[in-house]
């Protein structure tokens, strides 16, 4: 038996879709006017949180993209690989990285 270290990438996209529903429930909330539903909590609040969330979620969408083997051009295509901005932001994501690795048990095969 070996150990393996892996990312947990089922994990990572379940917490990126939780995330991205949070966000379409606080772009209602942020609403002052023609809300759809109750309102929950006021729209400043909404409005901060929704801010914060979108840079979370933009760091876990490119954590899961590195994670899964892509570079940064390839997760924003908009920017060029060598000043793209998400270099900035480099230690959030290698922390975010490390949050969801597993150490897994391989069976080898002695040959």
């Amino acid at each position: 038996m070996e150990t393996i270290i892996r990312t947990d990438l089922a994990k990572m996209k379940a917490d990126i879709k939780a995330k991205s529903v949070e966000q379409r429930f606080l772009k209602n909330q942020r609403k002052t006017v023609y809300i759809v539903g109750d309102r929950i909590m006021p729209a400043i609040d909404a409005s901060y949180k929704h801010f914060t969330n979108r840079e979370d979620l933009r760091i876990l969408y490119a954590a899961y993209g590195l994670a899964r083997g892509k570079s940064f051009s390839q997760i924003e295509n908009h920017y060029s690989q060598a000043e793209h901005p998400l270099k900035k932001f480099q230690k959030s994501i290698d922390r975010i990285t490390e949050k969801y690795l597993v150490l897994e048990e391989v069976e080898t095969v002695n040959v």
